[in-house]
This record gives C-alpha cells, structure tokens and sequence, in this order.
C-alpha cells in the first residue's frame, strides 16, 4: 500500500471513529438537542453528523438554527454541525435586559459554549447575521477560533445600503421579483409587530434573497419549516445595535482564523462589493464569489458550496 493509500485511509478511519469518541467523552456533543446555561440565558443548540465539529452561528434577528439544520445537512457526512440558536430565538431563553441582544453579546454566547464544552478551539461558520455574530467572534475570541466559514456576512460598519435600494428600484419591474418589492417597500419593519406578522412579512420578501425565484423561494421556504420567528430577538437586536454602535472594520487585524468568504454577485441584502472590502483587510482569507447567485448559496449553487465547505474544513 502506498504512503498516500495509507494515510487516505488513516482519515477515513479517524473520520468515522472522531465523534463516536467525542460524544462516548462528552455527553453534550451527543447527538440530538442540547441545553446549556451560559450566564445571561439558556443557549439551545443541536448537534448532528460525523467529524470534526464545526459550530454554526444562525442569525440574531429571530431566526432559530432550523433552516440551517434543514440547509447545511449534506455537510453533516464528514462534519459533526453544532447548530446554535441565539438568545431570545428559537428554544434559547431571552435575557433580562433586553438591550443584551447584540451581535456582540451572541459571539460571546458561543465562546461561553465553548468553554463549557471543553473544546480548546473551535471552527465556525456563519451566515447573513449569524456571520456578523461569527465575525464578532473571531475578532473578539481569535484565540479560540481556528477556521471561519462567513457565508453572505453582514459586516458593521460596511453595510451596503445604496447598493440595496438601487437593486429593489431595479427589480421594481421585474416579474419574478415585483410582489416582492412591494412587500418590503410597504412593510414597516419599526413597527412593534408580533411573531405571526413578522413571519407574514419575511414570506413576503422571500424571493429576494434568490437568484431565480420561481425555482429557489420554495425551497427556502421549505427550509424555514414551521419555524416560528421571534418578533422580539428581531426588535430587541435591532434597537441594541442603536445603542452600541458597532464598527467590526476596525478590528479586522484581530483575526487570526483562516477565513474563507463566500457571496453572491446579486445578493441585494449583503452586496459583495463589502465580502471584496473584507477580504483585503484580512490577510490570508480566501472570497469565493458566486457569480449570479444570490442570499442562499446552499441552494443555488450546492454542489460547489458544499464541497468548498468541506474542503476548507477538512483541510
């Protein structure tokens, strides 16, 4: 057997025994849903597949982990996926203080969960918000992180806004995304509206995160399942991130994780000209541009995402 045969087999041997050891020593990497006091709240996180563990930070903005656990499935055949719900979504518990409920606070949430885990470092991927929170953690706990996956991140300080309004003016017209600009230019997201109308006016707006909307929204739908948004992670982030202004560009040079950045070139709510901004202030990262595809590149490209992915992890 060749030294290139034996060390294949090596990792396909250590990658089907890895979990079955680390959850025989660790009850709370075990498969299924998991609760965890962190402090402020309860964390509610579920832990599925085989291998090495990659952390999954799902948005703050009142989304729970499920329409990653639903989206990022393949990755679990050779990746053990904690997925994290933050505080005050999904089955994680709210903080008494709600203007607790910044990005900030989640990433300290997951080095929280780290710590009680026992894990010494952690690989984390994040999408749209939930790779805000992930990039907040890798400049807050960069000791900690060793690889960062930021999928359609939204950065703070750089947010894209005359970008996202001359998209909508441009889709205006447009047959496959006309209702659906309507639907976000007469929403009125400061309005104090509970988690059955939010949930309204996200299904609205839906075929906007998509590149093709007749072939994707339904499947993003899907995704979603039943879950139920939470109205108040929604408001209560928002009027945080009023309150304590936050500018992650000014700290880029505190990441040390070798960062892989992935975006569409027609994401309307995360525009790539801010992934190209962030990718030459981090040195050493890699952004992999998908041209023509949107929010969710899980669905419009899977086979290139999910490969990419899992090469940049196992590698």
């Amino acid at each position: 057997m060749s030294i290139r045969h034996l060390h294949a087999l090596l990792i396909g041997i250590w990658l089907v025994l890895w979990p079955t050891a680390s959850s025989a020593a660790n009850p709370a990497l075990s498969a299924g849903a998991h609760d965890v006091d962190v402090g402020e709240v309860k964390l509610h996180y579920v832990v599925q597949g085989h291998g090495p563990l990659l952390f999954v930070a799902a948005p703050g903005w009142g989304a729970s982990s499920i329409y990653l656990q639903n989206g990022l499935k393949p990755l679990e055949t050779k990746l053990t996926l904690v997925y994290i719900d933050m505080r005050g979504s999904g089955g994680s518990s709210r903080p008494a203080d709600r203007a607790r409920m910044s990005q900030t606070d989640m990433a300290d949430d997951i080095e929280a969960l780290r710590q009680r885990l026992g894990v010494d470092s952690i690989d984390l991927i994040g999408h749209s918000d939930g790779g805000t929170i992930a990039l907040e953690y890798a400049e807050r706990h960069p000791e900690h992180l060793r690889k960062l996956v930021l999928v359609a991140p939204g950065i703070l300080g750089d947010r894209e806004h005359k970008t996202l309004e001359a998209t909508l003016k441009l889709w205006a017209d447009d047959p496959a995304y006309r209702d659906a600009v309507r639907g976000s230019e007469a929403a009125d997201w400061d309005t104090n509206f509970d988690d059955a109308k939010f949930g309204e006016l996200l299904g609205n707006i839906l075929p906007l995160y998509v590149s093709d909307p007749e072939r994707h929204t339904p499947l993003l739908a899907q995704s979603f399942g039943d879950t139920r948004l939470s109205s108040f992670a929604y408001h209560a982030e928002q009027d945080a991130a009023k309150k304590a202004v936050r500018d992650q560009t000014r700290d880029l040079g505190r990441v040390r994780a070798k960062t892989l950045i992935i975006n569409g070139t027609v994401d309307w709510v995360c525009p790539h000209p801010a992934a190209l901004r962030l990718q030459a202030a981090l040195p050493g990262s890699r952004l992999s541009l998908y041209a023509n595809k949107a929010h969710v590149p899980w669905i419009e490209a899977p086979a290139r995402f999910f490969a990419e992915v899992e090469q940049f992890i196992l590698t």
